[in-house]
């Protein structure tokens, strides 16, 4: 009995000085977490001071391009859609790369579509006649492109050229 007495008194004040030891860590700990959130803060408002700044004073540029490929008429099957879309939006993307960099201020949002409109494209041994249904400009530009499935037929001479207009437009 004497020494299950003594090993519950040894357990109790084991336990009582590792009880503070780990206080002491969880008030250090706390204070840091403290300091930590107000240095965040005070980081986050000067970020947000420093963001409205450069907004002020900089350009507005064209940073992505982001295409939406809509198929009219016969739709292609699930799988080779995917990939006919994925290869008309990387099209789209090349005619309208010059556009990268540029300042949407000094942009003529009227040869954006011009670019693509009437174009005819090549893509998986399948032609296609883009048309422009919609154009967003910021910092993306997006747009909205309608793919026709011409037959086989067509000449590779239309290839390159949109009715009417040059295939390469600088801005």
């Amino acid at each position: 009995m004497r020494y299950l007495a003594l090993f519950i008194l040894g357990l109790l004040l084991g336990a009582g000085l590792t009880n503070l030891l780990m206080a002491r860590q969880q008030e250090q700990l706390h204070l840091a977490r403290s300091e930590l959130e107000q240095r965040l803060v005070a980081a986050n408002e000067e970020l947000a001071q420093l963001k409205e700044n450069l907004d002020r004073e900089s350009r507005l540029a064209i940073v992505a391009i982001e295409p939406v490929i809509i198929f009219s008429g016969d739709r292609p099957p699930s799988v080779e859609g995917r990939a006919l879309t994925q290869a008309l939006s990387q099209e789209v993307q090349d005619i309208l790369a010059p556009l990268k960099g540029q300042d949407v201020r000094h942009l003529n949002p009227a040869l954006v579509p011009a670019m693509i409109d009437g174009r005819t494209v090549k893509v998986n041994g399948r032609q296609f006649k883009l048309k422009v249904t919609l154009l967003l400009i910021s910092d993306k530009v997006i747009v909205h492109v309608q793919a026709q499935g011409l037959p086989a037929s067509v000449s590779s001479s239309t290839v390159s050229l949109m009715a009417g207009w040059p295939a390469n437009v600088a801005i």
